[in-house]
């Protein structure tokens, strides 16, 4: 009944109705219009009968405005109900977008708990990865170290094997000398070589001319024993093993010969039969520990204890050449070289000198109380031994055939000092 009664309610006060009751009253209007202008009392004037006019006047506004006030009213109310029910469906949006939201959050939170999860997988995954990464080269060091040691046992074997094959060579080499030492007799019969020159690059020159002709009558015998000291060069060179492996490998090796074989080979690879070999003997320096004075084309008449002092100074103007050559040539260096040291010599006090700016200049200054009391040194003796070993140190060593001439010598005398000096101005030969 009660729903009825809202029909009958909603069908009354309604849009409709309010438009009808607005038309009602317009076409109310125009027919009341009609009616006083067909059934009026009107007579033609330019004033109007108040009268009438008021009698119109208080039926449209009594009974006409009434209606269309009526008409207002539904039409507020229709409007009023109808923004209730926008407000209505509006609030149950708000309710559905709400509870939209909410199904929202929970499925960021359970997407959020999804990811927590996930992210400690990964990271638990992450960790056992780096496990099995650090195991994985745990096992690669502890496969390479075998493999390495596998690799030094196999280059030991071979390398002691040549070393005895070398030993065994260089016995037999012995048993054929009546002496016992077969290659102190080859280079006696190097010495047997005239030499009248003082040119430092001649001498070595005629000895190396002398030591072919010796060679060549020996070649059957020696030969086998430098092929055989070649191959273990080589094998050292070219194997895996770190180079300062190598260069202990290379100490062993020199260790095995006498000063004498030493002697053997630095002529021997002066020669064409050791272009091959130069580059190991430079890089690892194996002739390094032959005496200087053994050397044919440094035979100077001097006492032991004279010789004894002059290597002393010797080896360390070399060291100190090769030292500052290096430093000069370093592309990370932009400062000339210019070294001073005081050496004791001989009982001497030595003022030793290297400057490497335009050129190369080497000094040893001497003073003069001293130099000319001397026993021993005279100032001809310092001037060639000094300037053969420098041409030894720079060009001899790297088998470089520069003339001689490019170190020139002079002599500087003051008062209380005289200083020998050495340069070279060609400082892209060195």
């Amino acid at each position: 009944m009660k729903n009825q009664k809202e029909e009958k309610n909603d069908s009354f006060f309604s849009e409709k109705t309010g438009k009808i009751l607005s038309i009602s009253g317009i076409v109310i209007i125009i027919i009341t219009i009609f009616s006083y202008l067909i059934n009026g009392n009107w007579e033609y004037s330019w004033t109007f009968d108040e009268a009438i006019i008021g009698q119109f006047g208080d039926f449209i506004g009594g009974f006409i405005g009434s209606l269309f006030s009526l008409a207002g009213v539904i039409l507020f109310y229709v409007a009023l109900k109808e923004q209730r029910k926008d407000i209505s469906i509006n609030q149950k949006n708000i309710e559905l977008q709400t509870s939209a939201l909410e199904q929202q959050v929970k499925e960021f939170q359970a997407q959020k708990t999804e990811l927590e999860e996930t992210r400690k997988v990964y990271e638990e995954q992450t960790i056992l990865i780096r496990e099995q990464t650090n195991l994985y080269r745990q096992q690669n060091k502890e496969l390479k170290e075998q493999s390495n040691i596998s690799k030094n046992q196999q280059f030991d074997s071979s390398f002691f094997s040549y070393l005895s094959l070398l030993n065994e060579y260089r016995n037999n080499l012995n048993k054929l000398s009546n002496s016992g030492n077969y290659f102190g007799d080859i280079l006696n019969e190097v010495k047997e070589q005239r030499i009248d020159e003082n040119s430092i690059r001649k001498i070595l020159d005629l000895v190396c001319e002398k030591y072919l002709d010796v060679f060549e009558l020996h070649r059957d015998k020696m030969a086998p024993y430098f092929k055989t000291l070649y191959r273990i060069m080589m094998l050292i060179d070219s194997s895996n093993i770190d180079l300062s492996k190598k260069i202990e490998y290379f100490k062993l090796l020199r260790s095995q010969f006498s000063d004498v074989e030493l002697l053997i080979l630095n002529y021997n690879y002066h020669t064409d039969l050791g272009i091959k070999v130069r580059a190991l003997i430079i890089k690892y320096n194996f002739l390094k520990h032959i005496n200087l004075f053994d050397k044919i084309e440094f035979t100077f008449t001097i006492s032991n204890k004279c010789k004894t002092g002059f290597v002393e100074l010797l080896k360390f103007n070399e060291a100190l050449i090769i030292d500052g050559i290096e430093n000069y040539k370093n592309i990370e260096n932009d400062e000339d070289i210019d070294k001073s040291y005081l050496k004791k010599f001989l009982g001497l006090d030595v003022e030793v000198k290297l400057t490497i700016k335009d050129d190369f200049q080497f000094s040893l200054t001497f003073l003069n109380e001293e130099l000319n009391t001397h026993n021993e040194l005279n100032e001809e003796l310092i001037k060639n031994l000094i300037k053969r070993h420098l041409y030894t140190v720079l060009y001899v060593s790297k088998y470089s055939r520069n003339d001689e001439t490019e170190i020139s010598v002079s002599k500087i005398e003051t008062d209380d000092k005289t200083q020998f000096l050495y340069k070279i101005n060609n400082l892209d030969s060195l």
